[in-house]
């Protein structure tokens, strides 16, 4: 038998901390990475002078450090929009001034590399989270800002990268024309459409944290190791090392980005 049930408000913020983040102001820096796998999070042990995980919560791993001195925070999204919104709202609440994603990505321009980076100047708005905020005329634009620090920093560490329009699509399998379960809801002719509409690569996140980061008026920014080319259907199964690499140049750009505009 249950007894002494607690009844609260929805959406509690318990000892200040976020419902579904579980840290609170003054635990996150200004500018935040927001891998969407929890484990890439680990990484950063490696990468930063000093990191500390903070929680663990769902598919949310937070933690948060210094790297050449400069704080950052990392927050891992989980896949797709829904659980990005969550993400990204609770991270501006808490205080957060700059949003950037580091992820993987499938490329569908031949002339792109698995192992390249791909950074993106802006997406197409197919995620169905950002809805909510903007209406779909509303575009995805990252802030030059942060463009300008990512490439910067590829091309310092000599690291071959593509800028462009990517599309961000709420769904993995029909969606991103993917067999689902045996059997094709998707429109075989999707790929080519946005192919022919210069979109360079597809991936799940980025025009909800893009469109929500200019919504409420902080910098935003997208950088993806490509670990496969839906094009060319050439893909790498080990792809730790191009994430890594990404990652070391997203670091770089918080540097930089704290240097010049935080």
């Amino acid at each position: 038998m249950i007894k002494d049930m607690e009844i609260s408000a929805s959406n509690p913020i318990v000892d200040g901390k976020m419902p579904h983040l579980k840290v609170k102001k003054g635990q996150i820096a200004p500018i935040v990475l927001l891998p969407g796998d929890p484990g890439r999070v680990e990484f950063f042990k490696d990468l930063c002078d000093d990191f500390e995980i903070l929680s663990r919560n769902r598919e949310y791993v937070i933690g948060t450090g210094t790297y050449k001195g400069v704080p950052i925070s990392v927050c891992s999204t989980g896949i797709g929009a829904a659980s990005t919104e969550i993400a990204i709202i609770e991270l501006i609440q808490l205080g957060a001034k700059a949003l950037i994603r580091v992820g993987g990505t499938g490329a569908i321009q031949e002339h792109i590399k698995p192992g390249e980076m791909i950074i993106t100047t802006g997406s197409m708005r197919l995620g169905g989270s950002s809805q909510y905020y903007a209406p779909v005329e509303y575009p995805a634009v990252a802030s030059f800002e942060v463009v300008n620090a990512l490439v910067e920093a590829s091309k310092d560490k000599g690291v071959k990268y593509h800028t462009g329009i990517g599309a961000s699509v709420g769904s993995y399998y029909a969606g991103q024309a993917r067999e689902s379960a045996g059997k094709s809801f998707y429109d075989e002719n999707r790929i080519e459409e946005l192919r022919d509409m210069n979109i360079i690569n597809i991936e799940m996140e980025a025009e909800t944290i893009i469109t929500l980061a200019n919504v409420f008026g902080v910098f935003s920014g997208v950088i993806c190791a490509v670990h496969g080319n839906r094009a060319t259907d050439e893909w790498i199964h080990e792809f730790s090392p191009y994430q890594i690499q990404m990652l070391e140049i997203a670091l770089e750009s918080v540097v930089s980005l704290t240097k010049e505009y935080l």
